[in-house]
């Protein structure tokens, strides 16, 4: 696997509308609506996996999620907070097929074309520091780790079967779970003494990634296991 972690020029972005409760010295809860706007899948098939999916999977369009979560503040410009996320939307796979697409043969047709999904629920601790924690205006930075599970589907090559159906033969369908970690970076305002807007920037990624895979087989089995190991990162715009 590339360790590129999947170089998720990632994601970013959750631009979230939505408001924070934010004490000086207490608990406070928010609700974030978001879109990612870059992100990458880096999913390496294994050594040797003849017409496997091959390249990296971006975005297509965004994902659009949201996130809810808990913190408290003190008053020293410290905040601890826990948040449960989730956005999904479309990939666009690069479409490579690893040694070029198989030749057709009397049972099969092959069709290159790439397609795919992918959802991404995490949880996350944070902890961050507020520049100003008695002003109005209050830039933060933070960081967090927790959880990610990432459900996501891949192909770059289908074909029909004898009756005419079509299925995919390579890529994969399939859910990992794994270590992410993030960093955050912003400026909340407060509205009110209890609302604060916050506008923030989020890097983050979910490394180590397995998933259960296919490639084109033989006659009787047009679709032979393939693992991939993959790694998603994203950048985040949130407004909470």
């Amino acid at each position: 696997m590339k360790k590129t972690l999947m170089c998720a020029t990632a994601a970013a972005a959750m631009a979230s509308a939505g408001n924070v409760a934010i004490a000086q010295d207490g608990w406070y809860g928010r609700a974030d609506l978001g879109y990612s706007f870059d992100g990458t899948l880096d999913h390496d098939p294994e050594a040797d996996s003849l017409y496997s999916l091959g390249g990296d999977s971006s975005l297509d369009g965004g994902l659009v999620g949201g996130q809810l979560g808990l913190g408290y503040g003190f008053d020293n410009g410290f905040r601890l907070e826990s948040t449960i996320g989730y956005r999904g939307g479309s990939l666009d796979p690069d479409g490579v097929i690893n040694g070029g697409p198989p030749v057709d043969s009397a049972i099969y047709r092959y069709d290159a074309g790439s397609d795919g999904k992918i959802g991404i629920w995490d949880l996350m601790f944070n902890g961050l520091y507020d520049f100003n924690p008695e002003g109005q205006v209050q830039p933060y930075l933070g960081a967090g780790i927790g959880l990610a599970q990432v459900d996501a589907k891949a192909f770059s090559l289908s074909a029909l079967l004898p009756d005419d159906t079509p299925v995919t033969v390579n890529g994969f369908s399939d859910s990992d779970t794994s270590i992410a970690y993030q960093l955050l970076a912003g400026v909340g305002y407060d509205v009110t003494d209890q609302i604060t807007l916050d506008l923030g920037y989020k890097f983050f990624v979910a490394e180590d990634l397995d998933f259960a895979g296919r490639g084109p087989g033989t006659a009787g089995n047009p679709r032979i296991p393939v693992a991939y190991e993959g790694a998603y990162t994203d950048h985040s715009v949130t407004v909470g």
